[in-house]
């Protein structure tokens, strides 16, 4: 396998406290030598995030996975290589997922905006590929002796506003960030980034990165998930965000 992915996620301390569930939510495929991955972070105010999130992240894996399958049988390329294309493809699979999300809040008899959720995503072989993100949360790249891509959140007018796959101007915030040669991939809900990133979100922490990495390379990937957890819910992480934190980890 080209790809080792450690996933998990914590339910946040504020959680607990008022009785919700965890509202963060992963999905992933290894393709060949592609991987694809997603964390959602559903909106706390928002009656069936956690719903949204775990639907829209395990959609978008879906859909692009399937693309991914198709392509190969085809002697295609796997995804567009320019800015523009690459948008265009990203946009239109994420309709089809969005619509799915409508169809099931349809189902429910509930208003989309109840299923609200960010998206940060990742499409990639190890030559290279493509971050794709709405919202907040963070994605970061690294690669040998280049240092780190990092896909930014997006924040609304004050810190603790953002953007949702679900909102009628979704595609407008719809980023994509190009990464090349990844060793190294974390995708992180924002609760996971306040202690996972440095300063500034340039780059991993090290004080926390350094011991879980060398934890998790030593392990297979059930064990080593399975202790991500453990860290996530460590009670000094609680006292850093009282929010749902999500951490996805890929080595190539």
């Amino acid at each position: 396998m080209v790809w080792r992915v450690f996933a998990a996620a914590a339910v946040g301390s504020s959680h607990v406290q008022a009785g919700l569930p965890c509202q963060d939510a992963y999905a992933f495929q290894v393709v060949g030598d592609a991987l694809v991955a997603a964390v959602c972070d559903g909106a706390g105010s928002a009656a069936s995030s956690h719903v949204g999130a775990a639907v829209v992240s395990a959609a978008v894996v879906n859909e692009v996975a399937s693309h991914l399958l198709s392509a190969r049988a085809s002697g295609s390329k796997p995804w567009p290589e320019t800015v523009e294309e690459a948008y265009g493809w990203l946009r239109e699979l994420l309709s089809e997922v969005r619509a799915q999300l409508v169809r099931h809040a349809q189902a429910a008899e509930s208003p989309l905006a109840d299923f609200a959720t960010t998206l940060v995503g990742v499409v990639t072989t190890p030559a290279g590929g493509w971050f794709f993100h709405v919202g907040d949360g963070v994605g970061v790249a690294d690669a040998c002796d280049a240092g780190s891509t990092v896909s930014q959140p997006e924040n609304g007018e004050y810190a603790n506003e953002t953007y949702f796959i679900t909102g009628e101007d979704w595609a407008r915030h719809l980023r994509l960030l190009r990464i090349v040669a990844p060793q190294r991939l974390a995708l992180m809900s924002d609760g996971a980034a306040s202690f996972v990133m440095g300063k500034g979100n340039q780059t991993l922490f090290a004080p926390f990165i350094t011991p879980v990495e060398k934890f998790l390379l030593a392990t297979d990937e059930t064990s080593g998930s399975a202790a991500l957890a453990r860290t996530l819910s460590d009670a000094r992480t609680d006292r850093i965000t009282p929010d749902d934190k999500t951490l996805l980890l890929a080595y190539a």
